[in-house]
């Protein structure tokens, strides 16, 4: 039988570790400075995001102004120019159910003051799309008129559902 030799037996209490301890001062310090440093970082993706939302919100009110300056300057233009089935085509289906091609080209046609020119107004958000316009007309006459818009479901153009007249 072969002798084994036994494992020496460790140190007792109060025996050096092999590396040294954290350093007990100090630490309030070091734990101010991360704590900083994860409120700058938190404060720097947040602050971003704000302003990326601000953009957003920015970039979608003049995506819809020129949305809603294209429909109102379309139907106008088609009125201006008596080109009433377009002009009708670019109502809303609520007020082509209330009015027929016939009798909208028979309203238009039979007004004294033909519409002579306009200037669109900045798109106006609230519980409606509307847009401001002066309308100039061919009696001399000028008007402040709001159009009230409204998003087509299978196209999602906006299209003219209404208006409300103004001051002349």
């Amino acid at each position: 039988m072969t002798h084994v030799p036994t494992p020496p037996v460790p140190p007792g209490p109060g025996a050096a570790p092999p590396f040294p301890a954290a350093p007990a001062e100090g630490g309030g310090t070091r734990l101010g400075w991360a704590l900083g440093a994860a409120g700058l970082i938190v404060a720097l993706c947040c602050g971003g995001g704000l302003v990326a939302g601000v953009g957003l919100a920015v970039t979608g009110v003049k995506a819809i102004n020129e949305r809603a300056q294209v429909a109102v300057g379309g139907y106008l233009g088609a009125l201006k120019d008596e080109r009433y089935e377009d002009a009708y085509d670019m109502l809303c289906d609520a007020e082509q159910r209330r009015l027929t091609l016939d009798r909208f080209t028979s309203q238009e046609r039979a007004r004294p003051d033909r519409l002579a020119s306009y200037e669109l107004g900045d798109v106006e958000l609230a519980a409606d799309i509307t847009l401001p316009v002066t309308e100039r007309y061919t009696d001399g006459d000028s008007a402040q008129v709001t159009y009230l818009l409204v998003q087509n479901t299978k196209t999602t153009a906006l299209e003219v559902c209404g208006k409300r007249s103004g001051t002349r």
